[in-house]
């Protein structure tokens, strides 16, 4: 009775792995396997095209919003969303809304002068997924222009410089299944305020979930399309970048195992690798308490190039926090998550 049981259970931190995957027939006439061809690797030829465009400054890019985590969960994995399984997936790729439920809420602090926050609720309606979210950033700037602020990035939101500034995305995304293909769209209003300054535009994100791959699936993303904002006289573009995610999980006697990976390419060109693993054990049906790590290649001055984090999920509910030290000296940054299924 009890390996029956276990047969049943669904991994807690995993489930996004769970779907069938239908495999081609073998004798397919040519025509119709060139089209499952270019049908499969849509996607890519997605992501290639819109990103041959993104080749523009990077480094002082904003609103800084757009350029922090949204999620606890992901954080401790190097920030790999682009195959999340929960509903800040919002900001990462709205196509994952198909696969995302519930609702997530995080907070990140940035040593004693910058506090991180996010907030997102997927529901369903008819055909369509949708999800509304909120990002939020407030911290104490350094007294340089806004350009400098920017180009400082993520790393420089613990140094407390007595200046106010902030910054704000809300975000609606819709996920929907069109003539096979799923794809998510998200439009987002976005703003900054440094000092007496403030400027806001509107941005937009397109994804796709991709095919099987491996013992995985994939999905692809563009984030950040539109005109940049406008502060103190200096024009940033949005940090626009383009995206492709792969995620696989497995789920033995007592451990749940999952990896995420994903490859990004930023508006100048920086290709940003990176990849996380989770290890979930279950001591009881119900109950799953995960260690996680993750890689990447850092962009920013001082950035580190791990992250880590635990959680602790007991049937819907799952508590999470990630740690993100920073070099020299600076302040390390945490988050705490809860995600509701």
């Amino acid at each position: 009775m009890r390996s029956a049981i276990r047969k049943k259970r669904m991994p807690h931190c995993f489930p996004l792995m769970h779907s069938k995957v239908h495999a081609v027939p073998a004798a397919l006439p040519k025509t119709v396997n060139a089209r499952r061809l270019v049908r499969h690797n849509i996607g890519a030829l997605f992501l290639i095209g819109l990103s041959a465009g993104l080749v523009h400054a990077q480094a002082d890019a904003g609103p800084m919003v757009l350029r922090i985590p949204s999620s606890a969960r992901t954080l401790s994995m190097a920030n790999a969303g682009l195959m999340s399984n929960d509903a800040d997936a919002l900001f990462y790729n709205p196509a994952l809304l198909f696969n995302a439920r519930g609702m997530a809420v995080s907070v990140q602090r940035y040593g004693s002068s910058g506090t991180a926050g996010a907030l997102a609720n997927i529901v369903t309606i008819g055909s369509m997924n949708i999800g509304v979210g909120a990002q939020v950033l407030e911290w104490s700037a350094l007294p340089l222009s806004y350009r400098e602020i920017t180009r400082s990035g993520a790393t420089a939101l613990g140094d407390s410089g007595g200046v106010p500034a902030s910054s704000i995305a809300v975000t609606l995304g819709v996920a929907k299944n069109i003539r096979g293909h799923r794809l998510g769209f998200s439009a987002k209003y976005v703003a900054d305020r440094f000092a007496a300054t403030q400027d806001g535009t509107l941005a937009f994100d397109v994804g796709m979930m991709g095919p099987s791959l491996g013992p995985g699936n994939m999905s692809f993303v563009v984030q950040n399309i539109g005109q940049g904002l406008r502060i103190g006289g200096a024009e940033g573009k949005l940090p626009t970048r383009a995206g492709a995610g792969w995620t696989a999980s497995k789920s033995l006697e007592k451990l749940d195992l999952g990896v995420h990976a994903q490859l990004t390419v930023d508006r100048d060109g920086f290709t940003r690798p990176a990849i996380g693993g989770e290890i979930g054990y279950v001591p009881i049906d119900g109950v799953s308490l995960v260690l996680r790590n993750g890689f990447r290649r850092p962009r920013e001055s001082d950035e580190s190039f791990a992250t880590g984090g635990l959680g602790i999920t007991v049937d819907r509910f799952s508590l999470d926090y990630a740690i993100e030290p920073f070099l020299n000296g600076r302040s390390v940054a945490h988050r705490l998550g809860l995600r509701i299924k």
